[in-house]
């Protein structure tokens, strides 16, 4: 049962971060391909700092679960 319980702690850490990943590389990824979103949002770059640093924070997150935790998976 605790093994189990922590298995899906683990999982559901871990999906958490990769979900806020995905989101921001999916707005960045919109950012660099819709030229026509640059005119109409003057604060693009300080966006797209902002997602720049959730993505390494969302990285960093799930290379701290894996590196201290990640036996919890098998």
């Amino acid at each position: 049962m605790i093994d189990t319980l922590k298995k899906n702690l683990y999982s559901a850490l871990t999906k958490h971060f990769e979900a806020k990943r995905e989101k921001a590389i999916y707005q960045l990824n919109l950012a660099f391909q819709k030229s026509v979103s640059v005119g109409e949002h003057p604060k693009i770059v300080e966006d797209a700092i902002v997602l720049t640093e959730e993505i390494a924070t969302a990285d960093e997150a799930i290379d701290a679960l894996q590196s201290y935790f990640g036996d919890m998976n098998d």
